[in-house]
């Protein structure tokens, strides 16, 4: 016969032994969620990253947009902006007291100013190296190569990107 103190006492073991088998599975339980929640967090950062880049992305394609539809409006009216320059450049000398004649180069002025703050600027020429990206060489003379000797008409750049290239006269190295 065993004794009853070794009976409760395997007894007992053996609940120790379930209990720390339990333990050990809610340990292990939250081990693993623990390790889900990690990943789900990282899933969340990612998801938040790409959430701020798409909008970024968003923002800059809206920009392009509007910038490529205003420089698209703006070639058109180029060829009325010159008209404009070349019309206040040829005043009359008697005209040139006129009010109604200053009050046209006036609005010239306006214009140009106006066309300013939206990021459009004349491309320089004289005295400038030829740059094949904002300046269109229609004739040559007498001057230090590659030079601009005369602006002919002229170009416009949008945002520091060529809208329209200035036709230019350029020295030939003789």
């Amino acid at each position: 016969m065993t004794d009853p103190k070794d009976d409760d006492l395997k007894k007992k073991v053996e609940e120790a032994k379930a209990e720390d088998e339990k333990q050990n599975a809610v340990e292990t339980q939250h081990a693993a969620s623990e390790q889900q929640v990690a990943d789900l967090k990282d899933q969340l950062a990612r998801c938040l990253a790409d959430m701020q880049n798409m909008k970024r992305r968003a923002e800059e394609d809206k920009f392009r947009f509007v910038k490529f539809a205003n420089a698209e409006m703006l070639k058109t009216l180029l060829p009325i902006i010159d008209n404009f320059d070349r019309a206040c450049q040829h005043l009359p000398e008697t005209l040139k007291t006129d009010e109604w004649a200053k009050g046209v180069i006036s609005t010239h002025d306006e214009l140009m100013k106006a066309l300013e703050k939206l990021g459009v600027k004349r491309v320089p020429t004289v005295g400038e190296k030829l740059d094949p990206t904002r300046h269109e060489a229609m004739l040559s003379d007498k001057g230090e190569k590659d030079v601009v000797l005369e602006e002919l008409e002229p170009g416009y750049l949008y945002h520091d990107e060529t809208l329209k290239p200035a036709k230019v006269k350029v020295g030939n190295g003789s």
